[in-house]
């Protein structure tokens, strides 16, 4: 990568990381809130600054299929955490001990929905969009979904040193969203797989209160579930680029 492209790239990232990180420093929800939200702000203009129409330089762009993809992964993000969370229950790892009224959920529902939507696209413009925008032209497609599974993984900054379990899902995860951006190259599929994975984290704990039979087994279960979802898209990947050119090569990644 020349060094002035570098240049260009650092200190921007440096910008997006030091907003969407400073309100993790208070226990305050409308300093959240309004970083949160500040930063796909400053991200809009920092691409304009840099030469883009707007958020569409990091992969946002109003076209090419981009409701499609949006909704595939929403639905993909919703099922596959939705699967790790029953999977845990059936095999006795989690109990659910009580649960509230489908009413009284459905009323959380527009809070619910706007309260993961602002932090996981802000994360996916930090730990992909940018990075994407920037770096994919100087690097091997694999090298860049390595480095943005890293960047994500490092990203969790207060969960590092939770053990194994955690940085495998972070891990695998990463690799998940990572690789969705190069074979749309596009954040949408991204964006609705980890809007949907926080959207069902979210619903399953207003839904249900839970007791844990091991501290870790569930987190396990639910980087085993992402690890499943990585090869159906490398799966997919190769499917769709036979059928493309009748080359047995996963896009991109050659």
């Amino acid at each position: 990568m020349p060094i002035r492209s570098l240049l260009s790239c650092a200190p921007g990232f440096f910008l997006l990381f030091a907003i969407y990180h400073f309100p993790e420093f208070f226990f305050v929800f409308w300093i959240m809130a309004l970083f949160k939200t500040g930063f796909i702000v400053a991200a809009f203009f920092l691409a304009r600054a840099q030469g883009w129409t707007g958020l569409g330089g990091y992969g946002l762009s109003l076209k090419d299929k981009w409701l499609r993809q949006l909704l595939v992964g929403l639905l993909l993000g919703l099922t596959f955490f939705i699967l790790s969370f029953y999977l845990s229950v059936l095999l006795g790892y989690e109990s659910i001990v009580s649960s509230i009224t489908i009413t009284t959920f459905v009323g959380q529902v527009p809070m619910l929905l706007l309260m993961t939507a602002v932090p996981s696209v802000a994360e996916d413009i930090l730990t992909r969009g940018y990075l994407y925008a920037h770096l994919v032209k100087y690097m091997k497609p694999t090298y860049w979904v390595l480095l943005s599974a890293l960047v994500y993984v490092l990203n969790h900054i207060w969960r590092l040193g939770d053990g194994a379990a955690v940085l495998s899902y972070l891990l695998l995860l990463g690799l998940v969203l990572a690789y969705a951006v190069i074979i749309t190259k596009s954040l949408w599929l991204a964006f609705g797989i980890h809007w949907g994975a926080n959207i069902a984290y979210e619903s399953t704990r207003s839904l249900f209160s839970t007791t844990s039979a091991s501290s870790d087994a569930s987190t396990w279960i639910l980087a085993g579930c992402w690890g499943l979802l990585l090869v159906l898209l490398i799966l997919w990947g190769f499917y769709r680029n036979r059928l493309k050119s009748g080359i047995a090569l996963a896009p991109d990644l050659y």
